[in-house]
């Protein structure tokens, strides 16, 4: 299973964000990553966003990012309507936004906005 998984995460960002939205529409959660002192892990951005929140869509690749960091990270799940009408709000407010499902890769970064879109499309 784990190959699998090292498979997904070396496919193409565009691929990885179908996958994405597949597993977050039924699952109707994402995953996180929090240190030890409950503070989230974030990405510093170049775009027009300070920074940016990766999410995944299932616990084994938050742990797997986790991993490959190297430092003390535990992932956790948020139910998608908490992550889309409350923390999402907060990231935004303090101009960030999020990187759906991150790897070596690259992510595609997405606004509150895009992401219930593509939640609609589905």
């Amino acid at each position: 299973m784990k190959l699998f998984k090292r498979m997904i995460l070396k496919r193409p960002a565009e691929k990885r964000l179908i996958y994405f939205y597949t597993i977050v529409s039924m699952d109707e959660q994402v995953w996180l990553l929090r240190d030890e002192n409950g503070d989230l892990l974030t990405l510093e951005e170049e775009d027009d966003f300070e920074f940016s929140l990766p999410v995944w869509p299932r616990r084994s690749f938050a742990e797997m990012e986790a991993e490959v960091i190297g430092e003390k990270y535990e992932a956790f799940n948020i139910p998608l309507n908490e992550f889309l009408d409350d923390l999402l709000v907060e990231i935004e407010k303090d101009n960030g936004v999020a990187a759906i499902f991150p790897s070596e890769k690259g992510a595609i970064l997405q606004t509150r906005d895009e992401i219930k879109e593509m939640l609609r499309n589905i």
